[in-house]
Formats: C-alpha cells, structure tokens, sequence
C-alpha cells in the first residue's frame, strides 16, 4: 500500500504544474513549500517495492515541473536580452544630433529624453 504522504507528494506536482503553467507565482511557492515539508519527512523513510515503484512516476513528475520551470526562465532571460538590445544601441544621439561616444553608447538611455 501507498503511503498518504507519496499519494499527496503526487498531488502537490501535479498541482505545482498547474500553478507552472498559470504562472500563479504565489501559487508556485505554496506548493513548493509543501512538497519541500513532504520530501524532508520522506526522506528517510523505508518504502516497499510498490512505493518504490510509485517514486518513479513521482521522480518523473517534478522532472517535468523542472522543466517548465527551466523552459521558463529561458524565455525571460531571451526576453531581458531582446529588451537590452533595444535600449543598448551601438551608436545613439543626443539632444543635438550628436553621436555619443563609444564609451557613451552602453549607457541606458530612456528613449523619450533621448529624442
């Protein structure tokens, strides 16, 4: 038989995931924080073959949450470098139509004043 723990360590990835997709960042965090609480009072547990085997659907689950998670924050890091490339121009104007300086352009610039 399956422990209620496991049983609800299942539910808690699959709940995660929801949140993952959602991207209900409070949401997120709770569940984070319970699965960590089940996996510490886990941890040295003896299981029987049948939950041994049920661990390996679980270690499964939260691979796939990893890699949403992973998927994630790779599409905010290629945002932040879209979006820094865009304030970062390789040669900018000021107020006079003059070109800056090379050392000048990896300023920020706000766009607004800049015109």
């Amino acid at each position: 038989m399956i422990s209620k723990e496991l049983l609800e360590l299942k539910e808690v990835l699959e709940a995660e995931r929801e949140a993952l997709i959602k991207g209900a960042i409070e949401e997120i965090l709770k569940w984070a924080s319970y699965k960590s609480r089940l996996i510490l009072y886990l941890k040295d547990k003896e299981f029987s073959l049948e939950e041994r085997n049920f661990l390996e659907e679980i270690k499964r689950l939260n691979e796939r949450n990893q890699q949403i998670i992973q998927a994630g924050l790779n599409f905010i890091e290629e945002a932040y470098k879209f979006l820094t490339g865009l304030l970062y121009e390789k040669e900018t104007y000021g107020r006079e139509d003059k070109k800056l300086k090379k050392e000048d352009s990896s300023l920020p610039k706000i766009i607004s004043k800049v015109i």
